[in-house]
Order: C-alpha cells, then sequence, then structure tokens
C-alpha cells in the first residue's frame, strides 16, 4: 500500500509498505526519524481532517488506519508543535475550501487569532470550546469541529498557558514571545539586551538586566546547560552566539570591579521563611528581599548554595563564585542561618508559627542507590564529600553507574581524586543519547573516561572483605518505551564481567521530606503536590519551588524560585516584585559585518593540565568578548511582541 510522510521528519514523501508495517517501523525506515532528534508529539492519519493518534498506536499496522484511502497520508510531528497554531491554520482551512462565512465559524477564527496573540481571555478560549459544539452541522464540519475540541481537551494546560500568561512554549505563535532564545531560557532572561548593552561596554548594566530574572547569573555563567544557545537563531548560518560566556564575562567584571550594589524596598513588616539555601531557595530570597519583606533562609550545610555548593566539583563551580552572589543577596536584608537542619535544630512548626510564609526548598540531596555496602556510594554523596569536607580517597578501578551530567561530575572528580581507571556505564546505547550535556561528555572523553553504553548493573562481586571487586553487567536494549517512559528492557543472557573496587550510583535523586512535621501531602515517589499556579502545598502559607515538586536544572529551579516569589507576594497581598529601576537598551541598526563574524571560543586547559580541582574553563578576555557580543543578530527587533 502507499503511503504518504508528512510532519517533522527527515524524509517526507510517498513510499510502498506492506499493509502490516507499524507506524513505527515507517518512521524509522521511510521516514528516517525526527528531525533535530527532537521527540515525537503526536501522529495525525488521513488527513487535515484526520484522526490523532496517541504515542502508543506507534505500535500498530498503518492497515488499521487506511479507511479506503488509496494514499494514507501519515504526519509525524515533533514536541515543537503549538496546537493553539494548528487550531487558527484548521479554521482558516475549514472557511477557505467551504468558501462559505457561516457566523460561527467567523466567530471562530477571530477568537483563534486572538489566542495567538496577547489578546486572548480565558473566556475566549471557554468560548472556542462552545461553538465546537453543533448538532446540526455537516459531516465535513462535524469534524471539523470535533479537532478543534480534541486539542483543546488533550492541550488544555497549553491553551490556559496562551491566554494566562500569554506565551507559547515552542515559539511558533510569533506574537507571544520576543526572541527564541528568551522563550527558550527557564528565567526567560533578556538576552538580546544585556548582549547589546556589552557591545556598547556597558557591563555593570548588562549584569544588572541579567539579575532581573536570574539572581545567579554569574553561576548559570558557568555551569547552565544553554537552552538558549540551542535555540539560537545564529545556528541556522552557523554556530550560535555564545550566550553562557558573555553572562560569565559581564558578572566576572562586575564583581573585579567591587563596588555593585542594588537598592531594596521599605521594610513591609512581613516576614517569611525559606528552608533550604539551594538555587531557588536563594532566587526567591532575592525577589522578596528586595520588594521588602523580612526572609531567613534555614540551611543544613555549613556553605550555602545547596547542590550548587555541593554538587558541583570545585572545577565548573567554585565556592567563591556562589558566595559572591550570596552576599548581594545578604546585603537585602537576608539572613542565613547556616548549619540548621530543619528536623533537628528547629521544628518546622516552630517556623510556621513564626513567619507569615514559609517556603520549601530543600531540593533533591539524597540519592537513589542500587545497593550499599563497603565501596559502594551515591554520586551526591560523593560529589559532597569532596567538595565540602575536601575527601580525596578512592579505590583505583572506579564505575559509575548513570548517564546524565551528575555521573559526569562524579566520574571526572574520581578521576581527580586519583582514580587510574573511570568507567561510566549508562542504560542509553549510545553517546548521543546520553541525557548529559554534550559539553560534559565530550570532556569526560578527553580526560580518559571509558563509556559502557547500553549497560546495566546485574550483580555486584565482592571480596572477602566485603568490599566491591567487580560487577556483572548486562545488555540494555532500549531505555524509553514508545510514549518516552522509563521502561527499560534487558537482556540478562548478554553479560560482561568488569574488575571494580568503587561504585558509584548516579541514578536519580529524591527530595528529603522527613522534616515534615505538617500533613503535607506528598505523592506516591515523595514529591511535594503543589498548585501548578501558585505553588502552594496543601497546607495554607507553605509553598514549596525547586526540585521538591520535580527534578530539573539549576537555571530551571531559579526561575521557579522567582515564580514562588511572586505567588507568596501575591498571598501576602503584595503590589508585585520589585527588580530595580528600568534599564535603557541601546537601539542602533545592526552592523553588517556581524555576518563575516566567526563565534569566539571558550578556552579550557588541554586534558593534561586538568588533573586537580583548578577551575577549567576561562573567562573572556575583552576584546573576545566584544566581538562575540557583535555576533548577536538581534532577532528580538523583529518579534511584534514589544515590552
Amino acid at each position: 500500500m502507499k503511503i504518504r510522510v508528512l510532519g517533522d521528519v527527515n524524509c517526507r514523501g510517498i513510499h510502498t509498505v506492506e499493509s502490516s508495517t507499524t507506524l513505527k517501523d515507517i518512521l524509522k525506515n521511510n521516514a528516517g526519524g525526527m528531525r533535530n532528534n527532537r521527540r515525537l508529539s503526536i501522529i495525525q492519519v488521513g488527513g487535515i481532517l484526520g484522526r490523532f493518534l496517541e504515542l502508543e498506536s506507534l505500535s500498530k499496522p498503518v492497515e488499521e488506519f487506511a479507511a479506503g484511502d488509496e494514499v494514507v497520508n501519515i504526519m509525524y510531528l515533533d514536541e515543537l508543535f503549538c496546537p493553539v497554531d494548528y487550531v487558527k491554520f484548521l479554521v482558516r482551512h475549514c472557511i477557505n475550501m467551504r468558501r462559505r462565512r457561516e457566523e460561527d465559524l467567523l466567530e471562530m477564527r477571530e477568537i483563534s487569532e486572538k489566542l495567538v496573540s496577547e489578546e486572548g481571555t480565558e473566556e475566549d478560549f471557554l468560548k472556542l470550546r462552545d461553538l465546537t459544539i453543533d448538532i446540526s452541522a455537516s459531516d465535513e464540519e462535524k469534524r471539523f469541529k470535533d479537532i478543534v475540541w480534541e486539542m483543546t481537551e488533550r492541550y488544555h494546560d497549553i491553551f490556559l498557558e496562551h491566554v494566562r500568561e500569554h506565551r507559547c512554549r515552542t515559539t511558533i505563535c510569533r506574537r507571544l514571545y520576543r526572541a527564541q532564545c528568551i522563550n527558550a531560557c527557564p528565567a526567560e532572561v533578556d538576552i538580546p539586551g544585556y548582549v547589546e548593552l556589552m557591545e556598547h561596554r556597558n557591563v555593570e548594566d548588562a549584569y544588572r538586566l541579567m539579575k532581573k530574572n536570574n539572581p545567579l547569573s554569574f553561576v548559570c555563567g558557568k555551569i547552565c546547560p544553554r537552552p538558549c544557545e540551542d535555540r539560537c537563531r545564529r545556528k541556522q548560518l552557523e554556530e550560535t552566539v555564545g550566550v553562557r560566556a558573555l553572562q560569565r564575562y559581564a558578572a566576572d567584571m562586575t564583581f573585579r570591579v567591587g563596588e555593585f550594589s542594588e537598592d531594596r524596598l521599605e521594610d513591609k513588616g512581613r516576614s517569611v521563611a525559606i528552608i533550604g539555601g539551594g538555587p531557588a531557595g536563594l532566587s526567591a530570597a532575592y525577589y522578596l528581599g528586595r520588594t521588602g519583606y523580612r526572609v531567613t533562609i534555614f540551611e543544613e550545610n555549613n556553605v550555602v548554595g545547596g547542590m550548587l555548593a555541593t554538587g558541583i566539583p570545585e572545577y565548573r563551580l567554585p565556592q567563591a563564585t556562589i558566595d559572591s552572589e550570596v552576599e548581594h543577596i545578604k546585603n537585602l536584608g537576608v539572613e542565613i542561618k547556616t548549619g540548621m537542619r530543619v528536623g533537628r535544630d528547629i521544628e518546622l512548626s516552630q517556623i510556621r508559627s513564626h513567619y507569615d510564609v514559609v517556603l520549601l526548598a530543600t531540593g533533591c540531596q539524597l540519592g537513589n542507590a542500587f545497593a550499599q555496602g563497603e565501596g559502594i556510594e551515591t554520586a551526591v554523596q560523593l560529589l559532597k564529600e569532596v567538595k565540602v569536607e575536601g575527601r580525596r580517597e578512592i579505590g583505583e578501578k572506579v564505575l559509575v553507574v548513570g548517564g546524565g551530567d551528575v555521573a559526569m561530575d562524579a566520574a571526572r572528580t574520581a578521576l581527580r581524586m586519583g582514580a587510574k581507571k573511570v568507567m561510566v556505564a549508562t542504560l542509553e546505547g549510545s553517546i548521543a543519547e546520553m541525557p548529559a550535556t554534550l559539553e560534559e561528555k565530550e570532556e569526560a572523553l578527553e580526560e580518559g573516561i571509558l563509556f559502557l553504553n547500553g549497560r546495566s548493573v546485574k550483580e555486584i562481586h565482592r571480596n572477602e572483605d566485603k568490599g566491591v571487586q567487580g560487577v556483572t553487567l548486562q545488555r540494555c536494549l532500549s531505555v524509553l518505551d514508545d510514549q518516552y517512559n522509563f521502561s527499560p528492557v534487558l537482556d540478562e543472557e548478554d553479560t560482561e564481567e568488569v574488575e571494580v573496587d568503587s561504585l558509584i550510583f548516579a541514578i536519580g535523586q529524591r527530595p528529603d521530606t522527613e522534616y515534615f512535621t505538617e500533613d503535607i501531602e506528598v505523592d506516591e515517589r515523595g514529591w511535594v503536590r503543589v498548585d501548578p499556579v501558585t505553588l502552594e502545598t496543601n497546607v495554607k502559607g507553605v509553598f514549596a519551588a525547586g526540585d521538591m515538586s520535580r527534578v530539573g536544572t539549576a537555571v530551571e529551579a531559579i526561575a521557579e524560585g522567582r515564580r514562588s516569589a511572586q505567588a507568596i507576594d501575591r498571598h501576602l497581598e503584595g503590589s508585585g516584585l520589585y527588580t530595580g529601576k528600568e534599564i535603557t537598551i541601546p537601539e542602533v541598526p545592526l552592523n553588517i559585518d556581524i555576518w563575516n563574524t566567526k563565534k569566539e571560543k571558550e578556552t579550557i586547559t588541554v586534558p593534561a593540565q586538568r588533573i586537580n580541582f583548578d577551575e577549567a574553563v576561562k573567562t573572556f578576555d575583552d576584546r573576545e568578548a566584544l566581538c562575540e557580543a557583535r555576533r548577536c543578530m538581534r532577532c528580538d527587533r523583529n518579534s511584534r511582541r514589544r515590552y
């Protein structure tokens, strides 16, 4: 039978396949997979008014969806599919094809246009849904309205995001974002703005502009995974703008001057307790402190920063970098009590009785382990002991289990501790599939770390002293199911023996909720349940942010810290967060020379010299920063959305 492959795939076109061929095999063998290795989001078969299928339909044969068509249209849509924009397109198509202008269709067109702009409201969304209910419609029109209803039902949260936040996460709705990089940044930092300020050599204002959305910009300038750069439009021409490197430079230069200060509003007389001094807690403290609230952070460790301070190695993020930005937060009147564990030194109920609001921000401090015993530890435990306590002893043959950034940090740390051989066993079948960032994987390979891909620990072998002497690894055939759920398939017969004397597990983390004395709800996996809009728990006046409700990156925790501060301000009947005076961004024509300017590369020490915990990446010098800033194409000025 004949099929026509459409959508976000590598190879569109008409193919002849067996009727028993599954949609999954068609995607892999005929379509060449999803474009840019993005995830499949949804499938439509049967043309523009055809059926939308869930991902579990991938295993079904194409003949089930033929419906007598001579050529079966199959459209694979990726994670950047915007259902709101699709509804707008569908309404236009229906009007154009029918060449009739029924009142309800015209009203649907008007509403769909509003939803993809800043004019849409929740009332518009509900009205659109009402208009799809029409028992007198023709079969074709009824099918069209059924699809619109299905989109609003299936993607309810995305429609609400468009009308409540006026934001399109996929950057398809052009009037709902300023630039791709801003939209991709969890903190929504004005990247083109601060880059323009840097091009005009106004580094301090560039740093101030960053801090309006990210109070830990110096930290992120060293460790951010750079989602903004992945969406940089310059990438379509050559290489992306070095956003993170410029962020690091601006912060570094500002701190070198040493005269940076920020103002705050008058004391509001309301108090907020924050449990945990990690990125989410520090971010919330910054905004609340600057807005005039009395903020106290209770931090278990003697250093501030949470996983930034205990889980990210010194060669990537020195404690001095964290401390410099923490000092700015303290200058806003925020009190930080270190060495104070809630549940041991003070009870949560006591804190609640003395403060108007409590924010839980203790993050994921507990690592998951496959087993326990001599020579076995979690990556979280290892990294903390090395960075905070100065530990330097480890076995000669180390195996790290896991494929994320924490696993890379643990492996590279073990190498610096003196291990002669460091291996990483990961379920993913290739280095490219591993969830760790590309730069972390590349640098680990450069340093001589060995990757054992497509492997899982089956058995741990111990010596007479009950220490580890080796492991049996088994083959992992696949990690995710068709719906991208974690569901590894293992071949227990395909095994290999590996000799190791130190075993480190980096297979996920979980929040510590032992200090909860109130009836705060958590789900079956231990995550705190929060209102998705207000971030408030089921206990009135108790909020949660960061890795308490889901695991994420530092910049995501920082963004959620700001969201929680906004929610707390609303809860206390405030008038909005104060982030300082408006900063004027120069508006000058682009210089045509930017098209010929090559990317400036960050300097990193050669692998042979990375044998200690000295910082590996160097900050741009003045010339490099200026040249890189000039490469920005200022895509934000092409947007219809202006601030």
